[in-house]
């Protein structure tokens, strides 16, 4: 198709003119991965020509989604509601642009959802995924990955990680880089390789069990890892580079199991938190710095709890969302 023509049904697209056949055509289009920079051109294009406003979200990914499935829109009820919030004054005339332009600025807002394809984990469960390219990913509890919905681009394969996972990374014949982005400028760079990685809101992890890589850290730093490295950074940027550490803390999760190594009770309980998505609070500082080791297999909450109560003779209680650890009152 000459750009010419795509940029003209580009634009109908954007004003909410094309038809379920057109639509078809722009979504066959999208799946060559070298289009996507022309489409982002005439977005950019038809937006310069176009007012703008702060739109309310969730109505705006709601006039998307319809404008997609091809659903007839009330173009005046959607200018309406925005007349009413006090954002902007348009004439009734120009109701329809006003629609298209949610919709535009809602494809800028949802780009990542657009995009991407999320893989994820529930609570208390493993996933495992395979991606395209061969690469094979398990993913821990509550964690998420978001891949190139439209397939990786060239010589780069980039993915984004939320939660807990482990790559086994396949190599290709061109010799694409695999990132794995992190937030927060924090970046795993590699071309063939095994390795855990960890980025939640206690700060990031990577554990390397084989293979090289390069990590990409705040403020243009570089740091690379051999195989038995560890890298901790905390929530403030500050990292440790551990150069031979043992694997079994770091890879435990795959089976469900807990490893401790006189590890403090306050961890425990944030690991429990992290795997099954349960709020847990532990009553006094003494208690807290308690320690505890061994390999404990558990595939929900009251698993390990029950172990720990055991234990640690401690006492579990139940409060509407909260799960509080406390020291037995003596009789």
């Amino acid at each position: 198709m000459k750009e010419s023509r795509i940029k003209l049904l580009l634009f109908d697209f954007f004003d909410g003119k094309t038809t379920s056949i057109q639509r078809k055509l722009i979504e066959e289009w999208l799946l060559d991965a070298t289009n996507q920079e022309i489409y982002y051109q005439c977005l950019d294009e038809w937006e310069s020509a176009h007012p703008q406003f702060s739109p309310d979200h969730e109505t705006a990914l709601s006039n998307f989604q319809s404008v997609l499935n091809g659903k007839n829109q009330d173009n005046s009820n959607v200018l309406q509601e925005v007349i009413s919030t006090g954002q902007f004054q348009f004439s009734r005339w120009k109701s329809f642009a006003a629609a298209a332009c949610i919709t535009l600025v809602s494809c800028f807002i949802f780009k990542k959802q657009i995009l991407y394809k999320a893989y994820e984990a529930a609570a208390g469960k493993t996933a495992t995924y395979c991606l395209s390219e061969g690469t094979r990913v398990i993913l821990n509890s509550n964690s998420t990955l978001l891949v190139p919905r439209f397939g990786f681009g060239d010589n780069t394969r980039e993915v984004f990680l939320s939660g807990e996972a482990e790559f086994k990374v396949t190599h290709t014949a061109n010799n694409d880089r695999f990132i794995v982005s992190m937030g927060k400028d924090y970046q795993i760079e590699v071309l063939g390789t095994e390795f855990v990685a960890f980025s939640r809101a206690r700060g990031k992890r990577v554990f390397l069990k084989n293979g090289k890589v390069k990590l990409r850290l705040p403020e243009g730093k570089q740091l690379y890892m051999k195989p038995g490295n560890l890298f901790v950074s905390s929530p403030n940027g500050t990292f440790n580079l551990v150069e031979k550490v043992d694997a079994r803390p770091y890879t435990a999760w795959k089976d469900q199991t807990f490893y401790f190594n006189n590890t403090r009770l306050s961890d425990v309980a944030l690991q429990i938190q992290e795997q099954f998505d349960v709020k847990v609070r532990i009553i006094d500082t003494l208690l807290s710095n308690k320690r505890i080791a061994g390999i404990y297999k558990a595939e929900q909450a009251d698993d390990l709890l029950q172990i720990l109560s055991e234990l640690m003779r401690i006492e579990i209680t139940q409060k509407e969302d909260i799960i509080e650890l406390s020291t037995p009152k003596l009789p």
